[in-house]
Formats: C-alpha cells, sequence, structure tokens
C-alpha cells in the first residue's frame, strides 16, 4: 500500500477528531479525513462511500456502538475488510482490550491517546 491518503476517524470526541485532523493534515500532505462520532455512524458512512478508507483510527469507549462491535459488524459485512487498516487509538491500557483488538484481523495497530508525530510516523511505517 503506497502512503494512506483517505482516513477515517472514528471518536466521540469531536475534539480529538478535530485534533486528529490537523495533525494527519500536518503531515500528510493531500489527505483526505472523514470523521464518525461512534460505530454505527461510521458504518452508515461506510456505506455510501464509494472507497475505502486506507486507514482507520478507532477508539473503543464511546456511546452507542463501542469500537469492538464496529470491529464485529465490519469484518463481517464491509466491502472494506482487508483493505482498510485499522488502528486502536485510544485511552485504554487494559491488556485485555490490547488482546481483544487484535483478534480482529483487520487491527494492525494498538497506539494511546493523544495521536501524535510519532503514531503518524508508525502509521506511516507499516502502510508504506
Amino acid at each position: 500500500m503506497a502512503a494512506p491518503h483517505k482516513f477515517l476517524l472514528i471518536d466521540d470526541d469531536e475534539a480529538f477528531n478535530f485534533l486528529n485532523r490537523i495533525i494527519l493534515d500536518t503531515k500528510i500532505a493531500g489527505c483526505q479525513v472523514d470523521a464518525a462520532l461512534n460505530g454505527e455512524a461510521a458504518l452508515k458512512l461506510l456505506a455510501t462511500k464509494n472507497e475505502c478508507p486506507d486507514v482507520i483510527l478507532l477508539d473503543l469507549n464511546m456511546p452507542g456502538m463501542d469500537g469492538f462491535e464496529f470491529l464485529d459488524e465490519f469484518e463481517k459485512r464491509y466491502k472494506c475488510f482487508g483493505y482498510s487498516k485499522i488502528f486502536i487509538l485510544t485511552s485504554s491500557a487494559r491488556e485485555e482490550d490490547r488482546i481483544h483488538g487484535f483478534a480482529h484481523k483487520s487491527v494492525v495497530g494498538y497506539l494511546g491517546k493523544p495521536l501524535t508525530d510519532a503514531h503518524v510516523e508508525e502509521i506511516l511505517a507499516f502502510t508504506g
């Protein structure tokens, strides 16, 4: 995969989505960033798109459909499964969350909040 240019942020914190968009725009020229406030909104957004995001940054703890529920549905029914690389971006330091996250085939990374320049470099190293 070439350097990613399409991102989907899934986080119920609008401020995090805003800041993450700025970080990505600064570090990756010409990237496109969409955002959803929970798993259900993200699945609806994916259903309307003709293209899959290269990278999904996924929070775990959200109201409505949380990150784990999103992963279950995403892997069951979306054409992006197998293409989009998912990095969990969360404040959870629980080892069981890490293990549960990596049990999903689409999860390739587990990053602690907030998104940093080092995280972006890790994403680029993995996807580029």
